[in-house]
């Protein structure tokens, strides 16, 4: 990697050099332990104290300031007080450092604010400087013998990070780790959180070399669309797992529709780690029982877990706890069977969990572990032992270690229950690199990580089909609801609603309003009895609360006679509403209709999230309510049902037939598409959404609505670019469509790499590549469109649309460069699709405000290497003699 793609927080997680300014020859200061600790840890560069009232400190020259250190550290770690530190980020970026630790508290923790939070950052933008904290113990990379933190326990070297808003969680882990013979790469203490947050700080450790699972401890995230978009990243190259602090905190509250008021932070949450891939703990145990087995190294090709043990009991008590978790415990095979029956007890189970009675041998139980970790049916191995007279727990474990040695591919887990008998087997499971628990039930919970971290991992690779988007008027919807916000008001009427679904492709029922009591019959007869009258008002959220709906009205007697009962009873019941009228709409004809509800509200860190459910006028109460943030795909919209009890009422039951799930599906990517257009739109409901066998239909709406960038974050997930998307003549009168990728293309993707010839693919994939595996389709076509372009030619024939080129660019971890990719089908070259492509990507690089371009093509490639330069690249030679390197500013 080069220097100008190094990651821009290098400086801070593996300085050169470290000043600590307020270093202290005084006992027990922060300043002493944290100077002590980096010159004991055995850095390998110049560590400078800084203080002015010091000339030296523990035998060391001290400096009065930053500037007195030459050359210019790479990282300041500050230990003064918190009034002092605002000028001190001034002098360090004016000293040429622009990174800093801030050890620092006083900066408004608590709820009690001193304003020197906003002053520090602001200093810090003002001047170019990254702060990690205040108010943090430090950060910790043992594989670079570097400690700047006051933790008082060494931490030791390994493959596990963690990234903590919590000092206390850091202190507690690097205490633990040592004798549990686990080590880290990386202990991250964010503190406060002002400017480097988890998104930063997952951002590195996803490339670090040395990280292979991140911990995150989570009590509130700032910046909702970095931690998933950087989530996102990491998930793809290894498991990241979560604790969430906080989470009853804000778990509800008050808003004008059903969704706000169902939909809590927490809930939110779980949808961000979900379209991120990460597998969330629920319990501090839970998150050192994930250290422990990512620490081991392996992975999980699968839930099937084969529970290996000397007491019934204890296999009793893991089996329940992985059916809670949704665990598989498959029976051996009938082959595993005959070769334990030939060295078993007679007596042993011949089941899962697999109990090789109490006085089980040495030999018996490796015998048992190495069965099941060569039987197919499993994908684990968990090995119990209860100390019995007849047992050596300590040769047992030596046995499983033996086993496991031997079978690397799988995961083994041991649970050696008991304390004083076991201590020294448990010592050599953990030496040997087998995770060993105190507790069935926490050794299935270890399992479940890696069999949730594969799940998500294939759930990332599903990818779905084509999608016929429906006619709609969307630019239609899009001034309607800007009047409505130009006009000051806070919600649409109940028509304009309609209105909007229906110009997004939403089935609805088209209703008209009644606003004198003497136009009601007329007006429900144009619209065709029977037919259904429901309140009108912008102060009434919930019409059934004031009596304000009557359905079946049969003729226009009593349509006046219920909408005198209606307007009456809101008036009495609601004095200060604004009430407009009545609305007429026709009763819905829909056979076998389920009641549902289709929502957005909108959360203060992760912007929209969409919520499905079981609907009607008791939604509160049933709570059967799934969330996820948009953009939806197809297979995501289906995850998102399947997640809730509706989708069991969808199917067919006692004399019901299905309801049509294809048309529910495409209602909830149809509401997504609404909610990712109209950022002014802050909450809306669709409830009921009834659902039967002919299809799908919105009887009734309310929309939310604020000026756009007044209500919080918009999308977490970048949304599709669609202003991309335009038609192209080529100089031969073809005429292309060039577009951003969509997940949907993922078939077309695909068949257009595998019709590519052979020397294409020689060429564009340097020979790596002859089909897209379902990995690499998903991540050529699930975009983070804040990280990367994919922009894919279209030739259009009768009709038809065939893929004929695609250019990428990704951005490089500076986030300043972008590293592009083109190929274009052999009978479309020299046409002008590969130059049309380029041009409409380094457009949208310089768009974005990105500096640099660059790619990687085969010396022998010619033909690219004269196309780069004609588009203005500069070729330079790279270590490789096969390669070369073309690189454009895009200043």
């Amino acid at each position: 990697m080069t220097q100008a793609t190094t990651h821009p927080l290098a400086p801070l997680f593996n300085p050169k050099s470290v000043a600590v300014i307020g270093a202290s020859p005084r006992e027990g200061s922060v300043g002493r332990m944290v100077f002590e600790k980096l010159v004991a840890s055995g850095f390998a560069g110049p560590v400078g104290a800084v203080n002015p009232k010091h000339d030296s400190v523990l035998g060391r020259p001290c400096a009065a300031n930053i500037a007195g250190l030459r050359p210019a550290p790479d990282l300041a770690v500050i230990a003064t007080p918190a009034r002092t530190v605002p000028a001190l980020i001034a002098e360090c970026a004016a000293a040429g450092t622009r990174h800093a630790i801030v050890l620092s508290a006083g900066f408004g923790e608590g709820g009690h604010s001193t304003g020197l939070a906003q002053e520090v950052v602001r200093v810090a933008r003002e001047n170019g400087v990254r702060l990690l904290g205040p108010n943090c113990v430090g950060l910790v990379r043992p594989w670079h013998d570097f400690d700047a933190t006051f933790l008082k326990a060494a931490t030791p070297k390994g493959n596990l990070a963690l990234v903590s808003q919590s000092g206390a969680l850091c202190s507690a882990i690097s205490d633990w780790a040592g004798p549990n013979d686990l080590g880290f790469s990386a202990l991250v203490s964010l503190g406060n959180a002002l400017d480097i947050g988890f998104g930063d700080a997952i951002e590195f450790l996803a490339d670090d070399p040395k990280t292979r699972a991140i911990l995150l401890y989570v009590e509130g995230v700032r910046d909702g669309a970095a931690f998933i978009s950087a989530t996102r990243h990491a998930t793809r190259l290894k498991p990241v797992v979560v604790l969430k602090g906080g989470r009853g905190g804000d778990a509800a509250r008050a808003a004008a529709t059903h969704t706000g008021a169902m939909m809590g932070s927490d809930a939110v949450f779980d949808a961000a780690l979900a379209c991120a891939g990460a597998v969330r703990v629920e319990t501090f145990g839970q998150l050192f029982a994930a250290a422990e087995m990512l620490a081991a190294g392996r992975r999980a090709t699968g839930d099937r877990l084969c529970v290996v043990t000397n007491g019934g009991g204890a296999g009793v008590l893991a089996a329940d706890r992985a059916t809670d978790l949704g665990l598989h415990l498959p029976p051996p095979s009938a082959a595993t069977v005959a070769a334990l029956d030939r060295q078993l007890s007679a007596n042993w189970s011949r089941s899962n969990p697999m109990d090789v009675i109490g006085d089980a041998s040495a030999a018996q139980f490796e015998a048992a572990v190495a069965a099941a970790l060569a039987d197919p049916a499993f994908d684990g191995v968990l090995a119990m032992l209860t100390p019995q007279a007849m047992t050596d727990a300590g040769a047992c474990a030596q046995a499983v270690i033996a086993a496991a040695a031997r079978s690397p591919s799988k995961p083994v887990l041991a649970c050696w229950m008991g304390e004083s008998s076991v201590q020294a087997a448990r010592a050599a499971l953990s030496a040997a690199g087998v995770p060993d628990f105190t507790t069935p039930e926490r050794a299935v919970e270890a399992f479940s990580f890696l069999a949730r971290h594969r799940h998500n991992g294939e759930l990332a690779k599903e990818v779905p089909g084509p999608r016929t988007r429906a006619a709609g008027d969307p630019d239609h919807a899009r001034a309607l609801v800007r009047r409505a916000v130009a006009a000051g008001r806070k919600s649409l009427s109940p028509a304009e609603a309609r209105t909007v679904l229906a110009d997004f492709g939403i089935p609805v029922l088209r209703s008209v309003l009644a606003t004198e009591e003497k136009d009601v019959a007329a007006l429900a007869a144009g619209v065709g009895f029977p037919v259904a009258l429901k309140i009108q008002s912008p102060d009434i959220s919930h019409k059934s609360d004031v009596g304000g709906v009557r359905l079946g009205i049969a003729d226009g007697a009593a349509a006046e006679a219920a909408f005198h009962e209606i307007v009456a009873g809101a008036r009495r019941l609601r004095p200060e509403a604004r009430i407009e009228g009545v609305t007429i709409e026709p009763m819905a004809r829909l056979a076998h209709g389920r009641e549902l509800l289709l929502g957005m509200s909108r959360d203060p860190v992760f912007g929209d999230a969409i919520a499905f459910g079981l609907g009607g006028t008791q939604v509160e109460l049933l709570a059967d309510t799934a969330i996820a943030l948009p953009p939806l795909t197809a297979v995501l919209a289906r995850r998102l049902v399947e997640r809730t009890r509706a989708a069991r009422l969808l199917g067919a039951f006692r004399n019901l037939p299905p309801a049509d799930m294809e048309a529910v599906i495409e209602t909830l990517l149809q509401l997504s598409d609404l909610v990712t257009a109209l950022p002014e739109i802050t909450e809306l409901d669709i409830n009921p959404l009834l659902a039967g066998p002919e299809g799908a239909l919105a009887l009734d709406a309310r929309i939310s609505v604020a000026p756009e960038g007044t209500a919080g974050p918009h999308l977490a997930i970048a949304p599709y670019p669609a202003r991309l998307d335009h038609l192209e003549r080529l100089d031969d009168g073809a005429t292309v469509r060039i577009r951003p990728i969509r997940a949907e293309d993922a078939e077309s993707e695909a068949d257009f790499v595998r019709t590519l010839g052979a020397e294409a693919k020689r060429l564009r994939f340097f020979g790596a590549v002859q089909e897209l595996s379902p990995a690499m389709l998903a991540d050529f076509t699930q975009v983070d469109f804040r990280r990367a372009l994919v922009l894919v030619a279209f030739a259009l024939r009768e009709g038809d649309e065939t893929q004929v080129g695609v250019a990428r660019y990704a951005l490089c971890p500076d986030r300043e460069t972008c590293a592009f990719g083109l190929v274009v089908a052999e009978d479309w070259q020299r046409r002008g699709v590969g130059r049309r492509l380029m041009q409409a990507l380094i457009a949208e690089a310089r768009r974005s405000g990105l500096r640099r371009m660059i790619g990687t093509v085969l010396r022998e490639n010619t033909g690219m290497r004269d196309f780069c330069r004609g588009l203005g690249f500069t070729e330079t030679g790279g270590e490789d003699a096969t390669v070369v390197e073309m690189e454009m500013d895009l200043g």
